[in-house]
């Protein structure tokens, strides 16, 4: 196996670290088969859990971020440049997957939103450019992920609930079959976007006087998915009954979308969580999140300090080196 010398080789090659690290330096069951490499991640369906491998990414971001945080320290890097290299410190349960740093997937979800604002109806080509991308796949799947777990912690009403959680189950379900490309209208989704970021905005000052505009932005994105994303049958099908997933519908969805009924969905008092509690993870999430959709450099050359390269280049080869398997802590024997 080729040392790692260039930021390039870094990139192509982080997903395997986190098995490396947890095979030289992690004491475990020798007689359990691992499976390794980056592909593993990408192999799971949709939703499935992912048991010791989040255990092991879990381990490995502890170290991961020790090395990097005492980079800024040195003043090595930048704080900017920090944020990009730092893996995710609170694991987002809701998210169900691993949290990769931003510097892998920066500038990924502009790139592809530009490529859906173009893509017409050439569905084909533009999931075949996606998929050739692992990192930008990865992106664009913790986004939604992400923004889907945003919306359903913020929304309490229980009108609105219900309007959400059968769009997000409509659009579950694509994802599920491999139709989100060929049934939505992916040109749109560069405008969705847009509103997803003012709204993380708003969520990042959390202040109660801009409570009406956090509505306006609910209702905007309500707008866009319903009227410019969804295929027609698929809206039919949201205005005739929802989802059909809970059996009885007693107050048809369709009387919610009419112009009169839309304007009144996440208005009224108690309908969105706002302001929110703050907690770290929280602030966290928000914040990838926002880095995600909005960084438009590459961070091909992060970190741009030499020595900060040298460094990481020396860690990610030692974790490839030939050694002796790291023994459990009671089976080693003091030098005294």
């Amino acid at each position: 196996m080729k040392q790692i010398r260039t930021l390039g080789m870094l990139r192509s090659r982080f997903g395997s670290l986190p098995d490396a690290f947890n095979d030289c330096l992690i004491p475990g069951d020798k007689s359990e088969k691992k499976k390794k490499g980056f592909w593993l991640f990408f192999s799971r369906s949709f939703g499935q859990p992912l048991s010791n491998k989040e255990k092991e990414a879990a381990k490995f971001a502890q170290l991961w971020n020790k090395i990097i945080s005492s980079f800024r320290e040195e003043d090595l890097i930048s704080n900017k440049e920090m944020n990009l290299l730092l893996v995710p410190y609170w694991a987002d349960r809701d998210l169900d997957q691993i949290q990769w740093p931003p510097f892998l997937l920066a500038s990924k979800i502009p790139i592809a939103l530009d490529m859906a604002k173009d893509s017409d109806s050439r569905d084909r080509e533009l999931q075949k450019r996606i998929e050739a991308d692992p990192y930008m796949f990865c992106a664009i799947r913790e986004c939604y992920a992400s923004f889907r777990s945003i919306i359903r912690f913020l929304v309490e009403g229980q009108r609105e609930k219900r309007v959400i959680d059968d769009i997000f189950f409509k659009v579950d379900k694509r994802i599920v079959d491999g139709s989100v490309i060929k049934t939505y209208k992916m040109s749109a989704v560069p405008s969705l976007c847009d509103h997803i970021v003012k709204l993380i905005k708003l969520l990042l000052e959390n202040k109660q006087d801009e409570r009406g505009q956090v509505v306006l932005c609910f209702q905007d994105m309500l707008e866009i998915v319903t009227k410019d994303i969804m295929a027609e049958e698929e809206f039919s099908s949201l205005e005739h009954g929802g989802s059909g997933h809970d059996g009885m519908n007693p107050d048809p969805l369709h009387q919610l979308f009419d112009t009169k009924k839309l304007d009144q969905l996440f208005a009224s008092t108690g309908a969105i969580k706002f302001p929110t509690p703050v907690s770290e993870a929280w602030r966290e999430k928000i914040n990838r999140l926002y880095l995600l959709l909005t960084t438009k450099e590459s961070a091909m050359d992060v970190p741009s300090n030499i020595d900060a390269r040298r460094r990481i280049s020396f860690f990610s080869n030692s974790l490839f080196m030939d050694m002796p398997a790291a023994p459990k802590v009671r089976n080693m024997l003091s030098f005294s």
